[in-house]
């Protein structure tokens, strides 16, 4: 667990119950057994997906918070690769998904995405060339581009689907998403690097209004 979400853990579990590893996640039987792997598989293609049928080795969630699956989206999740999974019609039954604010981080901080992850192996990686192809040159979002960003785009896309395919609760957080503590507006990047007084009750609010 990073900073950032060490963070984030700590502040929630000042206002509320976490735990760990008790809400599920998607598996490839829970795609099939829905009737979505049709769906699932076009988002696969558009990605530029090479295997005739997709792959999925997800992790679990980032933690849970009063029974709820949370998300804490950082830099590495915003890019033209997200920005493409947020146009399939699925999110027309996530009404609490932000779609709109998503959509604009990820045109809007794909230079901050570059600078997280335009090397090593959050560019490319064996498995993530098996799935999506060849990279391109670090930091070349032409052609190929980084395959380790199309696999996170399509397993945060798997993920938004998991309250349809396992009637969980989920929210996902980014660190570009805005609170307003004792009238100063500060992202949430902010607040977990400097947390004030307010900042668990607020995180917790925006929870609130985000669950799925």
């Amino acid at each position: 667990m990073g900073q950032l979400q060490n963070s984030l853990s700590s502040l929630l579990s000042s206002v509320g119950i976490l735990s760990s590893k008790t809400v599920a996640f998607p598996r490839i039987l829970d795609i099939h057994e829905s009737g979505r792997e049709a769906e699932v598989a076009d988002i696969y293609q558009s990605l530029g997906g090479v295997l005739d049928r997709f792959e999925l080795n997800l992790r679990s969630w980032d933690m849970e918070f009063n029974g709820a699956a949370i998300e804490l989206d950082e830099h590495l999740h915003f890019n033209r690769y997200r920005l493409r999974t947020l146009s399939s019609p699925a999110y027309s039954e996530l009404p609490g998904f932000p779609l709109a604010e998503y959509k604009e981080y990820c045109a809007r901080y794909e230079d901050k995405c570059l600078g997280a992850g335009g090397y090593g192996g959050k560019w490319s990686s064996t498995s993530t060339v098996k799935q999506f192809g060849v990279p391109w040159p670090l930091k070349e979002l032409s052609g190929q581009g980084a395959p380790r960003w199309r696999q996170r785009a399509f397993y945060d896309f798997v993920k938004d689907l998991a309250p349809q395919l396992l009637g969980i609760r989920l929210v996902r957080i980014a660190i570009w998403d805005t609170i307003v503590e004792e009238g100063q507006t500060r992202t949430v990047l902010e607040v977990l690097k400097s947390p004030s007084a307010q900042s668990a009750a607020c995180l917790a609010a925006l929870i609130g209004q985000r669950e799925v």
